[in-house]
């Protein structure tokens, strides 16, 4: 089987993935083959999920690519997505900085966004899409977290600001001004729900959300709290926690 559009493209395979690449990134096929390997157990093993079929991946030479293929115009830009199905990926030779093969083997080990697009892609292949925006985001950086030790934070993610209503990360999630707030948001939400009710609560929900229960439903029977009196609680007990201590920043 061949994706539409990847005119050019060669097709490597691995036990779990089927690799497309143009001969551009030929070096690093094997090197993004085998890091998507390494973390395949332990993500598929977390989500309770293995797939029948190999997960494809294609591998942009260039950022200006990957933009063309999402159709992206302006100033999105990203080294991984999930797509209709598909691991997008920025080849590692376009933005992991390293001095040798085995130093840019090493680096994008912990930096690749291969485990945090697999959690979308279980996740979806799982529900058949029954979840809000927020939930794979933050269920997609805290397994990623949990996996490489990778976690999205910078400047504009500082909990000392205006943070989002639930109704905003409900509703507006991909619309929101500050994408790194909003998404440090998710995975603290996330983060707290395993705190707060165990990751068996979160195994439970997932589940629950398979067999075509609404989310507000699910989340309730789950945890006995609607999604947004969870919100509520996980607001007090960040303001309560965090926010004097040095992770709010």
């Amino acid at each position: 089987s061949t994706l539409t559009g990847l005119v050019g493209y060669q097709q490597k395979e691995s036990s779990h993935f089927v690799l497309w690449y143009t001969p551009a990134d030929e070096a690093v096929a094997d090197l993004v083959l085998e890091t998507a390997e390494w973390i395949y157990e332990p993500v598929t093993a977390r989500m309770g999920t293995w797939p029948q079929d190999q997960v494809p991946l294609v591998l942009y030479a260039d950022r200006n690519t990957l933009k063309q293929a999402l159709g992206w115009s302006g100033g999105e830009s990203a080294v991984g997505i999930y797509w209709r199905g598909t691991i997008r990926l920025l080849s590692p030779a376009a933005w992991v900085y390293a001095n040798s093969a085995e130093q840019l083997r090493a680096a994008y080990r912990q930096l690749n966004p291969i485990a945090h697009e697999l959690t979308h892609y279980l996740l979806d292949y799982k529900t058949a899409g029954n979840y809000p925006h927020w939930f794979t985001e933050g269920l997609a950086q805290w397994i990623e977290y949990q996996v490489t030790g990778y976690l999205w934070i910078e400047s504009r993610s500082t909990l000392n600001q205006q943070l989002y209503s639930y109704t905003d990360l409900l509703h507006r999630f991909d619309k929101l001004p500050n994408q790194p707030l909003a998404y440090r948001q998710a995975y603290l939400l996330i983060n707290y729900l395993v705190h707060r009710f165990g990751s068996d609560s979160l195994d439970g929900l997932v589940d629950r959300l398979s067999r075509g229960e609404r989310f507000s439903e699910a989340f309730q029977r789950e945890t006995g709290l609607l999604p947004s009196a969870f919100f509520v609680e996980w607001l007090d007990w960040t303001q309560a926690n965090v926010l004097n201590s040095a992770a709010a920043s």
